[in-house]
């Protein structure tokens, strides 16, 4: 079960390793996820470092060109050990990169691929027994190559000290995945709000791999009705379960009730409206679904820690 909030005062450390013709989508979705953590915090919860396997610079598929504060080093540590490899992966599958990649495996606590990336750990023998998935296409080459792999049809897979992940949207899932372990899903929530818009179809960036559509559907309410607020009881029925049910569902997905959920949402509402246009508080409170600036104040102060003036005058 997760949890809605988790002080963390150690900071998570990933090294990056990009390779030529790398995405750039899949990049910034690992990677932005970490720096709007970062700016929600006010604090360096989570550090990064770009590396090659040579040090020399590399380009992307769209020819965007990277420059590394390195190369992957045999003293490097960390919390995680990210592949970024998309076109012409398994040609760097190489004897060789699979040593780095076994003693890399020894010094950081999680090795992570991203879209093609679990085709090289697994070359490496990193995934025997594991559970993993790779990009829809190789899914089939993938399980016949590696039978010792548990290949798995879902959007991204976290097997302990092995994750992977599909492709660039599920890239950014995995990272909110992670986030919401070490802080909670209050952050995650916020992070999601600020990235994208939900809608009742697709997979939301906080669920788990075969999330639960009525969840989906619940957010999805809560998201289209901030001005004017929705009862519980209504967002259930749309959502084709009980309250008590929804209620169930929610305590499992982010160990909070849906009534903290909505009002997490609302509030983000308000804060991106205090921070990124010049309306009154009383209008804000108004369009976050508040009919009493005082309520809306105490909320917004007891959610964020500062006042909404505060908060605008930073």
């Amino acid at each position: 079960m997760r949890k809605w909030t988790i002080q963390s005062d150690e900071t998570a450390e990933y090294t990056f390793l990009l390779f030529d013709r790398f995405s750039n989508q899949v990049f910034a979705n690992a990677l932005e996820p970490l720096r709007a953590a970062n700016t929600f915090l006010g604090a360096s919860a989570y550090a990064w470092k770009i590396v090659t396997r040579d040090g020399a610079a590399v380009r992307s598929s769209a020819g965007m060109t990277v420059v590394p504060d390195g190369a992957l080093d045999p003293t490097d540590r960390g919390s995680a050990l990210i592949l970024l490899p998309s076109y012409g992966y398994r040609a760097l599958a190489t004897d060789a990169f699979s040593r780095q990649l076994r003693a890399s495996a020894r010094r950081f606590d999680a090795l992570i691929g991203l879209d093609g990336g679990a085709w090289l750990l697994a070359t490496a023998g990193l995934l025997e027994g594991k559970r993993a998935t790779i990009h829809h296409d190789e899914v089939q080459a993938f399980s016949e190559t590696f039978p010792q792999v548990d290949v798995v049809r879902q959007r991204w897979v976290d097997d302990g000290d092995r994750l992977t992940a599909s492709g660039a949207v599920t890239a950014f899932e995995l990272m909110m995945h992670l986030i919401a372990r070490r802080h909670g899903t209050a952050l995650t929530l916020r992070i999601s709000s600020l990235f994208s818009a939900r809608d009742a179809t697709s997979p939301g960036p906080l669920e788990p791999p075969g999330g639960d559509r009525r969840i989906r559907r619940a957010l999805a309410e809560m998201e289209a009705n901030v001005e004017t607020p929705l009862m519980l009881s209504d967002i259930a029925k749309r959502s084709g379960c009980t309250q008590r049910d929804l209620e169930r569902r929610f305590a499992k997905a982010f160990g909070a009730p849906p009534r903290k959920v909505y009002q997490r949402i609302r509030l983000n509402t308000a804060r991106n409206l205090v921070e990124d246009t010049s309306l009154s508080f009383s209008e804000v409170a108004t369009r976050s679904g508040y009919d009493n600036a005082a309520a809306f104040s105490r909320a917004f102060r007891d959610t964020f820690g500062k006042s909404p003036r505060a908060v605008r005058m930073r």
